[in-house]
């Protein structure tokens, strides 16, 4: 029976860039993707003959994703970032276009998401996010195992105060073994996949009930070009509650995301009205473009941000201390930033790197007491 080092569980951003680290110091590992390619969700898209991100892709520019492309940077083995700019927002209102200043009181539900585009300066960058999956895959492939979903996580000593994950049930037949685990897989996946005695059903119920989003990407392609490249933030004047959208153009496509919470996200119904609005307000403050929209793609995220899971002092579940979390969205910080920063919190908490300030400060921001939960 072989027993590997690690073994993660996620081969999006955040699982390929711990994994990176990790195959530096042990060859032992493994990486486990339910998917049929790995990269989970930065994975490259061709539209008008246009290579592009899966979906609208921003980086802001801040100290902290300094720190974040800094990491970045030493994993891949090259430079991602090319310079900052202002990041110039515009929306649209009945009398044309001006500078987007905000939301004043009526900010939408998941304006926590939103405002990560709207950093006063945004990162430049010379190497895009797919570009950052396919590096990485590149260099760890024979350790990615692609169609593998994880159905169970198997315990010794369920019954102590300090249970032991010995292997993980893949595909409902296979068990795999190794010393330490990190899941990079959406949080409330644990409610299934650990037993009560681990995450007590009230927990669990919690972690059912959190309120979590997804992105609704559209990406179009036009039979013209708009000379506009900068980001906008579209709502008008509708009375409903489903909130703006943001998006740019990039050449003869565009691509804009919106977003919805994941328990609304199970009715297909409900995310064709985000996609009605998101192509009203393109029309309304581009009719030109929309008239040349000679294809469309959508695109729905996996679960973002939204998770009440309160993690051990080193990161790990609580009475579980070989399995760490490094679900991004349990991370202060969203979107891709958020991706990187939990890879970096999840590889100091093993010794991986050496703590700085923010990445303490997520922790503990992370980490808060967990009596609660055992």
């Amino acid at each position: 029976m072989h027993i590997y080092d690690y073994i993660i569980i996620g081969s999006g951003i955040t699982g390929l860039t711990i994994s990176k680290k990790i195959s530096e110091e042990t060859s032992n590992i493994l990486i486990l993707e339910g998917q049929d390619i790995a990269g989970g969700n930065s994975h490259s898209i061709t539209l008008n003959e246009q290579k592009l991100n899966n979906g609208l892709r921003f980086f802001p520019a801040t100290d902290i994703s300094q720190k974040a492309l800094n990491f970045l940077n030493e994993t891949l083995g090259q430079n991602a970032a090319d310079s900052e700019q202002e990041n110039l927002i515009e929306t649209y209102e009945a009398g044309g276009f001006k500078r987007f200043v905000g939301f004043g009181e009526k900010s939408p539900e998941f304006y926590d998401q939103l405002s990560y585009y709207l950093a006063s300066n945004e990162t430049k960058l010379n190497l895009q996010p797919y570009e950052w999956a396919q590096i990485l895959i590149s260099q760890l492939q024979e350790k990615i195992q692609t169609k593998s979903i994880v159905t169970k996580f198997g315990f010794e000593g369920l019954d102590s105060e300090k249970p032991l994950l010995t292997h993980v049930v893949v595909n409902g037949s296979k068990n795999l073994y190794a010393r330490n685990f990190i899941f990079a897989g959406p949080v409330k996946e644990l409610g299934l996949l650990v037993p009560d005695d681990v995450l007590n059903v009230r927990v669990k119920a919690k972690l059912k009930k959190s309120l979590a989003w997804q992105s609704v990407g559209l990406d179009l392609a036009h039979s013209t070009i708009c000379e506009k490249t900068n980001l906008f933030v579209l709502d008008g004047t509708t009375d409903d509650d489903l909130g703006p959208c943001v998006g740019r153009f990039n050449g003869s496509v565009s691509q804009w995301t919106s977003f919805i919470d994941s328990e609304s996200a199970e009715d297909t119904e409900n995310i064709g009205l985000v996609l009605k609005k998101m192509k009203r307000q393109i029309r309304r403050a581009f009719p030109t473009m929309a008239d040349t929209i000679t294809k469309e793609r959508v695109s729905i995220s996996p679960v973002m941000s939204g998770s009440d899971l309160k993690l051990g002092a080193n990161g790990t579940l609580p009475k579980v201390d070989n399995l760490w979390i490094a679900s991004p969205q349990i991370n202060p910080y969203p979107n891709l930033l958020g991706a990187l920063m939990q890879a970096k919190l999840v590889l100091s908490a093993l010794g991986f790197l050496t703590a700085d300030t923010p990445v303490e400060e997520s922790m503990s921001h992370a980490t808060e007491e967990a009596a609660d939960l055992t």
